[in-house]
């Protein structure tokens, strides 16, 4: 599909295809156009099942795609706030919202609202958003995504959301995933998949893991074999949280994360912020580690799996509340 001129930024957005957004066309018209534009499509095609909203369309330099999903691949709240450090630190700029009617169930991520005195003040839909980023220092700009995982019609979500960086020129897509595994919490460990051998390879001479698994999957998977349907440069980058941690954002991780990123993508984003904040939580948790003779014992034992080589496989499940150190406790925020 070409590219959508720029001109109809306020009447067509990109969906599977193009679909009209146009308030001067009654919904018959729109209904009549999209039959003859995609003949045979329109049923995928339907205005009620469009997800995205966009304000105005950005002006990107050989943007990259950088998505961070809250959720299931989200562990720690590294992949998700990796995305949203990057808004913050590039100044970026929102162009795009969610339709949270499309893809999400409310009575799962119910909306939030704020009443005082018997009267209602605010009612928020928030999923997250869509932002441009600028990045003089380096030869691309950057599209951020940061967003709830979708409950719903991930297939549509998927191609509605690559038409969109279609329409901005995106020429390589990345994924950000974090999972809990049996790892130190003073390493980081990332491992990713990649659109072919040779990214591969750029991956793996940054001590990038490649990753082998089978089992259960997030969206990233969908996402990531359509973007390579596309013929994009596309990896899901995945960091590995220590599964005996647990509760609010690892800042360390999220360091390593957006360092990685930065080296891939050529990036200058100062991280001393997090890494001043990691270094005293993990100060703070060494000495509960020396107060609890069971972490002690799972931290030895993880620390000779290292030392042989020898991997954890499979999602780690978390049952024994004595071995769970939560970060919420040692953070003097959220």
């Amino acid at each position: 599909m070409p590219p959508i001129s720029a001109g109809y930024e306020r009447s067509i957005i990109a969906v599977p295809g193009a679909v009209l957004r146009s308030q001067s066309l009654s919904p018959s018209a729109r209904t009549q156009l999209l039959i003859d534009m995609y003949p045979g499509r329109y049923e995928i095609l339907n205005m009620d099942l469009w997800g995205f909203e966009i304000s105005d369309w950005p002006d990107l330099r050989n943007p990259v795609v950088v998505i961070g999903l809250g959720g299931w691949g989200n562990a720690l709240n590294v992949a998700k706030g990796s995305a949203a450090y990057l808004v913050e630190r590039m100044g970026a700029r929102q162009f795009g919202a969610l339709n949270a009617d499309v893809f999400y169930r409310f009575d799962e991520n119910r909306p939030t609202v704020t009443i005082q005195n018997g009267l209602m003040h605010t009612l928020r839909f928030d999923h997250g958003g869509l932002f441009a980023a600028h990045s003089p220092e380096s030869r691309r700009d950057l599209l951020v995504i940061v967003v709830e995982e979708p409950h719903l019609r991930w297939d549509a979500f998927s191609e509605q959301l690559l038409d969109i960086a279609a329409n901005v020129g995106a020429t390589e897509f990345i994924s950000l995933g974090s999972l809990y595994d049996g790892v130190l919490h003073t390493d980081a460990v990332l491992s990713a998949i990649a659109s072919d051998a040779d990214h591969l390879k750029e991956l793996v001479a940054l001590h990038i893991r490649p990753v082998t698994y089978h089992g259960p999957t997030a969206i990233h998977s969908i996402l990531h074999r359509k973007a390579c349907e596309r013929s994009l440069k596309a990896s899901s980058l995945w960091t590995h949280c220590p599964y005996y941690l647990e509760g609010t954002t690892h800042p360390g991780l999220v360091a390593a994360t957006v360092g990685m990123l930065s080296r891939l993508l050529d990036l200058q984003i100062d991280t001393r912020d997090l890494v001043d904040e990691w270094e005293k939580i993990k100060r703070e948790i060494q000495t509960a580690i020396e107060a609890n003779p069971k972490l002690q014992k799972l931290i030895g034992e993880l620390r000779r799996a290292k030392v042989r080589g020898a991997r954890t496989s499979s999602p780690i499940k978390r049952t024994d509340g004595d071995k769970i150190i939560r970060l919420k406790d040692f953070r003097d925020v959220e």
